[in-house]
């Protein structure tokens, strides 16, 4: 199992398909999430003295609701544009996006459940989140690729990490630096603007242009690692057989 192979693959599927990509990870992904950041800041800052605990803690569990949908759905469209990158063919807007639709409920039970096991792990002296992260990396692939169910995706993605994970934990740990990176460089320059902003804005251009573009490009890296990284394991795991996974979406 090569990481190397793993950014190859998503790098090649951003290249081959970069309209598709680049607009699933964007329209799908990164303005929907800073829409509902925005409609839940302006909420709160409307009348916060009058806010109530409950208000605020509604507002935030459809946030989290929200920003789960959200996930699963571009996660799921961009798997379908990779694994057909992977073989050599464009797959439109509207099959990615079909893809990803025809397994929403599954996905989001499958987020929902990542989410939480991987949160009360961290809540259990950290190890035993990041062995859940580890063990489920491919859940989401396994899942729209193979559609035995949420139980299945998760068994399937613990399987097929078994061997690699130490490998897996470097790919993540590399991708957390990218994206601190990224979020400072996009602070560092909203900070930089900020004085030319109207200082009564609640949300300055900046910020929002910066939101975007730091969203795009991490939704775009995930969603095109994370099924790189399940072929990857595949035909590590399996041999060459694999080859033509796009059978599967026919």
């Amino acid at each position: 199992m090569s990481v190397g192979r793993v950014f190859q693959r998503a790098m090649s599927a951003i290249s081959l398909n970069p309209i598709v990509v680049l607009g699933l990870a964007l329209l799908i992904g990164a303005i929907p999430g800073l829409m509902m950041t925005y409609l839940m800041l302006g909420a709160v800052q409307t009348d916060p003295q009058n806010a109530s605990p409950s208000s605020l803690m509604g507002a935030a569990l459809l946030s989290v609701v929200f920003g789960l949908i959200v996930s699963a759905l571009v996660q799921g469209a961009l798997t379908r544009a990779t694994v057909a990158a992977n073989e050599g063919r464009k797959a439109t807007f509207g099959e990615s996006l079909s893809a990803a639709t025809r397994v929403l409920l599954p996905l989001i039970g499958l987020t929902i459940l990542f989410a939480l096991g991987i949160g009360i792990g961290f809540m259990l002296l950290i190890i035993p989140g990041f062995i859940l992260l580890l063990m489920w990396a491919v859940a989401v692939p396994a899942l729209v690729i193979e559609r035995d169910g949420v139980a299945s995706a998760f068994r399937r993605s613990a399987e097929l990490t078994k061997g690699a994970r130490w490998k897996i934990l470097g790919l993540f740990l590399l991708l957390a630096a990218i994206y601190w990176l990224l979020s400072t460089l996009v602070g560092l320059v909203g900070l930089g603007m900020y004085n030319a902003q109207n200082v009564g804005s609640d949300l300055p251009i900046a910020n929002l242009v910066g939101s975007v573009i730091v969203g795009t490009i991490f939704n775009m890296l995930w969603g095109t690692i994370q099924p790189s990284l399940y072929v990857e394991l595949r035909q590590w795991k399996e041999g060459h057989d694999v080859d033509n996974l796009e059978r599967v979406f026919a």
